[in-house]
């Protein structure tokens, strides 16, 4: 990150991160009074721009990338607001398509502090205030806005939106989102809004949800019963049926089939139901899905060997890159090598047992902060799932550089497990070329 830059307080960027972080005794606290009220005061007479909020367990990053290309594409001003990030804190907050400027973020800072006098907020609370400061000072037409964690007291959900998404739900986060999809269910719908679009990205949606939306009078919109998708048989190709219009051949988000097909599908819907507002032709829906770009979810670096970078971190997104890994795979006689560290409140052994029958070696690397699961946590939950080669490591660049020097042209290397591993490796792969 760079420091150079420093606010009018004189705090330098990196200071700022460190700043925000002792502003309350939690790191993460369920509520919007506090963080509201700090709104409130930032802007009595609401948002110029339309806001379209993203909840869901797993292809929220993904779903917001592809609107915001999409809008991007249709030559509207477009933020998008994600978290957590890879490398830089910046990423978080992304203004047509680029990570803000050192510049703007220092000054968001400073009108945030203002405003905040001494109300107590949390990292992520300040992090949705900074992106609506920076997307209002920008004058954007469209704010994409992911919900961190949950969605009924999450402190997006302070915003009114104009479209809301729900993308998936399976269990995560059970400290505080409950211990059942029921109970999951209910706080990612809570994003929902009487009379405004609720699209969802489940075609068994739990009776609760559906039950909470038609209560409110919210326009509920669902995968599989309002909107659909259908790939090609014969081409990388894809098709999708709205209520108003049918889109044909679209290219595939991402270069990726699969889930990346409901992901988009979630986002063609929210942009069809905002069509009065933001209008958007098929030509540049075309070109949206093509140009949209996203890191960590599934990405490929290398092809020669492959090596697969995905934060996936729970049961159902490592089977997801289970699936895309054995797609990849399945011309190649060579080995599946991984790069794994995981954070110790996830369900490490339900999770590593997704992928465990595709792999033939482990680098497993320890995570160094407060949540982090060790090497040898880790290792202990791998005995459970696999008998194959466990490599424990200190740091995940030293298991990256280990599983790398194994491979020969055959072999496909998988970093996964977490946006912690993800975001060093990314960084390191910078460093080194």
């Amino acid at each position: 990150m760079n420091t150079s830059v420093e606010s009018q307080s004189g705090r330098s960027l990196t200071q700022w991160v460190d700043y925000i972080q002792t502003l309350h005794h939690r790191e993460i606290e369920l509520s919007l009074e506090r963080v509201r009220s700090v709104y409130k005061r930032m802007y009595p007479n609401g948002l110029a721009f339309k806001v379209i909020n993203i909840a869901g367990t797993n292809g929220k990053g993904s779903t917001a990338e592809l609107i915001a290309s999409i809008y991007r594409e249709a030559g509207y001003s477009v933020g998008k607001f994600t978290s957590p990030h890879l490398v830089d804190f910046n990423e978080r907050f992304n203004l047509n398509g680029q990570p803000v400027s050192n510049q703007l973020l220092l000054e968001a800072f400073n009108c945030v502090e203002k405003h905040r006098q001494d109300t107590p907020i949390t990292f992520f609370e300040y992090g949705t205030l900074l992106a609506v400061e920076l997307f209002s000072k920008a004058g954007v037409d469209v704010a994409v806005m992911e919900i961190g964690l949950g969605g009924r007291l999450d402190s997006v959900n302070i915003l009114e939106p104009d479209a809301a998404i729900v993308t998936s739900i399976s269990i995560d986060h059970t400290a505080w989102l409950g211990n059942t999809i029921e109970q999951i269910a209910y706080e990612k719908v809570g994003i929902a809004r009487p009379g405004i679009p609720l699209i969802l990205g489940l075609i068994d949606a739990p009776k609760n949800m559906l039950d909470y939306a038609n209560e409110i009078g919210a326009q509920l919109s669902q995968i599989g019963r309002h909107f659909s998708y259908t790939k090609s048989k014969v081409s990388d190709t894809w098709d999708w049926v709205g209520s108003r219009q049918t889109l044909k051949e679209l290219p595939l988000p991402f270069q990726q089939d699969g889930v990346q097909l409901s992901n988009c599908s979630l986002a063609l819907q929210a942009i069809d139901l905002l069509e009065q507002w933001l209008p958007v032709s098929a030509v540049q829906a075309h070109s949206g899905i093509g140009n949209a770009v996203i890191e960590g979810r599934c990405q490929v670096i290398s092809r020669d060997p492959l090596i697969v970078l995905d934060v996936s971190h729970n049961e159902t997104s490592v089977l997801r890159l289970a699936e895309f890994i054995k797609s990849e795979m399945v011309q190649s006689t060579g080995r599946v090598v991984v790069v794994c560290g995981m954070l110790s409140d996830k369900e490490i052994r339900v999770s590593l047992g997704q992928i465990a029958d595709q792999v033939d070696a482990w680098h497993l690397a320890s995570i160094e902060n407060d949540r982090g699961a060790t090497s040898d946590e880790i290792a202990e939950h791998v005995r459970f799932v696999s008998n194959k080669q466990k490599n424990n490591y200190s740091r995940v660049e030293l298991a990256y550089d280990a599983a790398i020097s194994t491979l020969t042209a055959d072999d496909c290397l998988v970093v996964f497990g977490s946006f912690h591993i993800v975001g060093d490796i990314l960084a390191h792969v910078r460093k080194s070329a």
